[in-house]
């Protein structure tokens, strides 16, 4: 992963979805990491498209791949977010919904797995540093098991897909009323 600090915010990175055009106005991005070709890794992804039409109005969805710093710096100061991803460190199929802030310092038992180059906790970290100011959010994570090419999901990660849909929503509700003032909504 290569850092560099933006002057100023401009439009996210690569692989922005052209569907999050006008995302500087949301109230939460949802940003989606994996690779649908890669088993597991594709279950945020499926996950998304399952609920895309089902977004309360600001709320914005990027599909991510691979988690970067640029990721959480694309995202405005008032606005939230949820991160979603496979992991692994879990029970198969099971899901977890944490706050982002005091990720550093919990054991490594979750670990995200489209934050390769950077763990989870050490990107949010960097990403409130270069900011000043907290990275307001959650993830959602479900553990999986099959890594490998191929875009089929485990059984165990399949029968928790309507489980996810539900994390993914109540993460986005949770977000939404709790974003601090300074933050506006």
């Amino acid at each position: 992963m290569s850092l560099h600090l933006p002057v100023a915010p401009g439009p996210g990175p690569a692989g922005t979805d052209p569907s999050s055009a006008g995302a500087q106005a949301a109230g939460v991005q949802v940003l989606v990491c994996g690779s649908p070709d890669r088993g597991d890794d594709g279950v945020a992804v499926a996950a998304a498209a399952m609920i895309r039409d089902q977004l309360p109005d600001g709320v914005r969805m990027r599909t991510v791949g691979q988690l970067d710093i640029d990721d959480l710096l694309a995202v405005p100061a008032a606005v939230g977010v949820v991160i979603v991803d496979a992991a692994s460190g879990l029970r198969p199929g099971q899901i977890v919904d944490l706050p982002l802030t005091g990720l550093i310092g919990r054991p490594e038992r979750l670990r995200p797995r489209s934050s390769h180059a950077v763990g989870l906790p050490e990107v949010v970290a960097l990403a409130e540093l270069i900011q000043g100011r907290p990275v307001h959010g959650r993830i959602v994570a479900v553990g999986a098991v099959e890594f490998g090419l191929g875009s089929a999901l485990s059984r165990p990660v399949a029968a928790a897909m309507p489980g996810l849909v539900l994390a993914i929503l109540g993460a986005i509700t949770e977000v939404r009323t709790t974003l601090p003032r300074e933050q506006g909504l």
